[in-house]
């Protein structure tokens, strides 16, 4: 199967070719991202049940420093389920885009030795997370509702829009993740740092009313952060918020400027990739 390399790849057939080359893989990039989920839970008593407690342990660690020491839920009644659609939607930005790089690394002896279209590499790690990520929206609300009393709603016809763009938003990261990983080998030890400062700029642990008090601009700037838009759009469909149209444009442009150039940048350069590893 060819490839599709940078210089093809502006053309409208050159991306139906690939498009299709990449459907031709797909059971490849299915049964890749479930072999690396039972490999990743042999090993532990509880397996993919980890899924769900990481993302839980570490909402609860963050009410406790910043919902109730710091009092970060000043202005929002229903911060648990505020708290944990924010942390469950960022885990699942945040594995991505480590997956994204491991896929590269994790992969040479493939890349190597089988051509295939490379784009089945991170989009093997985004199914492998976005199972994870699928499991804790699972038992959301059976943490919500008896703690906040949010229960579903008609918004929640909203939630596969919502991941749609999550996910294409997150395979693009991968993208971006995945191409650094070659030149940059150690970039592993970078995305926890660039992650946890990320998730601290964000409006996750802490609800936007919090930043009022410190002036427009503040409040500007936290709204062009790439994870606003999609966080608002999961509020909405999950607690039943209204629609922001302001925060559902953000969260098209950012798909699309991140989301879209990582999958872009990708593809031009995975001709290139077997000859730097």
């Amino acid at each position: 199967m060819s490839t599709v390399t940078a210089d093809q790849v502006p053309s409208l057939s050159a991306w139906r070719n690939y498009a299709r080359n990449l459907w031709r893989w797909r059971e490849f990039g299915w049964f890749l991202a479930m072999g690396n989920l039972k490999a990743r839970n042999a090993s532990t008593s509880l397996g993919l049940v980890w899924w769900m407690l990481n993302p839980l342990i570490m909402a609860a660690v963050y009410f406790l420093v910043f919902g109730l020491i710091l009092d970060g839920r000043r202005g929002e009644p229903q911060f648990i389920a505020w708290l944990l659609s924010g942390v469950f939607a960022f885990n699942y930005t945040a594995t991505a885009m480590t997956s994204g790089a491991n896929s590269i690394l994790a992969n040479r002896r493939l890349l190597v030795n089988i051509r295939f279209p490379r784009l089945i590499l991170p989009i093997s790690a985004i199914i492998e997370t976005g199972v994870g990520f699928l499991m804790s929206i699972a038992v959301y609300y059976l943490i919500v509702w008896p703690a906040d009393g949010v229960s579903p709603g008609i918004t929640l016809l909203w939630l596969p829009v919502a991941l749609a763009l999550h996910t294409v938003f997150n395979l693009g990261l991968a993208g971006w993740t995945a191409r650094l990983a070659i030149p940059f080998r150690d970039i592993n030890n970078l995305i926890p740092h660039v992650t946890r400062l990320w998730l601290y700029l964000s409006p996750i642990i802490w609800p936007l009313t919090f930043l009022r008090d410190r002036g427009g601009l503040v409040e500007d700037l936290a709204v062009l952060n790439p994870m606003y838009g999609i966080l608002s759009f999961y509020r909405m469909a999950l607690m039943g918020r209204e629609l922001d149209t302001g925060a559902f444009v953000l969260a098209l442009l950012w798909t699309l400027l991140l989301g879209g150039g990582g999958i872009l940048s990708f593809v031009r350069h995975e001709g290139n990739m077997v000859r730097h590893l």
